[in-house]
Parts: structure tokens; C-alpha cells; sequence
């Protein structure tokens, strides 16, 4: 019985094989080649900072603020950067505590004399943002990428002179940035810059590696986590200095 179930199986795999239609491959006799092609323009420039939050609106022009502590020039260059950061007012000057061998300045923070550190940020555009702004765009089109560097010159007060040996950290890691053609910025690389020094030394902040960061990128530093570390026996003084932001044309690593 099985021998016969067998061949009839191998007789029909047979017959099906026989009826079984063949396939001819065809011949090519032509052909012929379409040729596709798109154009992209470059960006127009940008002068105009836009919305912290929102890189790709500009900002208000019934509010327009100027571009802060900005020179706006070219392809590649700074939209805007907040004016000035103060660790503390006149009315309440910073003084070295007594024990341990730094003093630490930060929003919240308690002077030797009991009083408070606030830290504030003044910013001509964005009167209602309270964080350390800079703003980059990038229109040259080829997404070659950039790296923005940040350093302090020395503290001074007039009377006093340096406040020698004090370091300022802005906490870059912790920064909230955007950029507007990837809204969450993860095309965008922060850096910690550690503990700055206050001698012009600079520190990679952020940056975009080739490839990336065309279009308006934002960076807001909140205040309250910047921190500025001075030794013991600072003498009581208004002391000023600034921040210096650079922006080349050298992709982040």
C-alpha cells in the first residue's frame, strides 16, 4: 500500500512537471537614461535673534532688544548673547568666608555676613528670560559644522585690583539647547568647561560636528547653576569683568 501511494505520487510530481509552462528570459533591445536633478539655494543671513525656546521664530520685532552682547556678522556668526550676569548687588559686596580655602558663589548661597547672592541675567531682547543666552547661525549651507568658546577675563575692581584665583563654572553640560532645524538639539554637543580660570584661558561650551548645526542653535545657562569660586581674604569691592564668547568655523570633535 505504501509503494502504491509512492508512485502515484511520483507519477503526478512527474505529469505537473511536464505541464509545467517555461519561462524565456527576455532580450534587451534599448534603453535610454532620464537625468534628475533638484537645486537648493544658501539660507539668506540672519541678523535677528530669535526665540530661545523656539530657533526658528524670529524674535518680536515690537520688542526687537538689539542682539545683546553680540556682533552679527557673515554666513556663520552670533545671533545674540545676553548682555551681563551679576553674582551679587553693591548694596551687598561678596566676602571670603573665614573657613576653608574657597567661597562659593552661586544664586542662593550665603555671604559672611548672612546676606544672600542672587544671580541675575540681563538679557535687552528677552526681558522675561532669566537664563545666559547665546545664539548661533549657521546659513552657509555646506553643514560644515562650528565650535563655540567661552572665557573670562579677570575680575577687577578699580581700588582693589584682580580677584586673583578665582575660577567661574557655568555648568555647560547642564545647558538647555536647540536648534531649528532639529528642535531637541541632539544634533548639538555640549561641553562642561569644568572650572574656567579668570585669565582669558578658554573652554569648549558647545558644538557641531560636520554635518550638523545649519540653521539658528540657542544655549540657555540657567543662572542659578553657574558657579564662581574665589579664595579666602578677598578684600570687599565691586569687581568686573566680562565673559568673551568665539565662534569659529572648526567642527566639534
Amino acid at each position: 500500500m505504501k509503494k502504491t501511494v509512492s508512485s502515484i505520487l511520483l507519477a503526478s510530481a512527474l505529469l505537473l512537471g511536464a505541464i509545467a509552462p517555461v519561462t524565456a528570459n527576455a532580450a534587451t533591445t534599448g534603453s535610454g537614461v532620464t537625468t534628475s536633478t533638484v537645486h537648493f539655494d544658501k539660507p539668506d543671513p540672519n541678523t535677528k535673534p530669535v526665540d530661545p525656546d523656539n530657533p526658528g521664530t524670529p524674535v518680536d520685532p515690537s520688542n526687537p532688544g538689539g542682539n545683546g552682547g553680540a556682533t552679527v556678522s557673515g554666513d556663520l556668526t552670533f545671533l545674540y548673547v545676553s548682555n551681563s550676569i551679576d553674582f551679587g548687588s553693591a548694596a551687598t559686596p561678596l566676602k571670603a568666608q573665614t573657613d576653608g580655602t574657597t567661597q562659593t558663589i552661586n544664586d542662593g548661597s550665603k555671604n559672611a555676613d548672612g546676606s544672600t547672592n542672587v544671580v541675575t541675567v540681563s538679557n535687552e531682547a528677552f526681558a522675561t528670560n532669566k537664563n545666559l543666552i547665546s545664539e548661533v547661525s549657521d546659513t552657509r549651507g555646506n553643514n560644515a559644522g562650528w565650535t563655540v568658546q567661552v572665557n573670562s577675563s579677570p575680575l577687577t575692581d578699580s581700588k582693589v585690583g584682580d580677584l586673583k584665583g578665582a575660577t567661574l563654572d557655568l555648568n555647560g553640560v547642564g545647558a538647555d539647547v536647540r536648534n531649528s532645524a532639529v528642535a531637541d538639539g541632539s544634533t548639538i554637543d555640549k561641553a562642561d568647561t569644568g572650572a574656567l580660570a579668570l585669565d582669558g584661558t578658554p573652554g569648549t561650551i558647545y558644538s557641531a560636528k560636520t554635518g550638523n548645526g545649519a540653521g539658528v542653535t540657542t544655549m540657555q545657562l540657567d543662572p542659578s547653576k553657574v558657579t564662581l569660586s574665589v579664595p579666602t581674604n578677598v578684600a570687599t569691592g565691586t569687581y568686573t569683568g566680562k565673559l568673551n564668547w568665539t565662534l569659529s568655523d572648526t567642527p566639534g570633535a
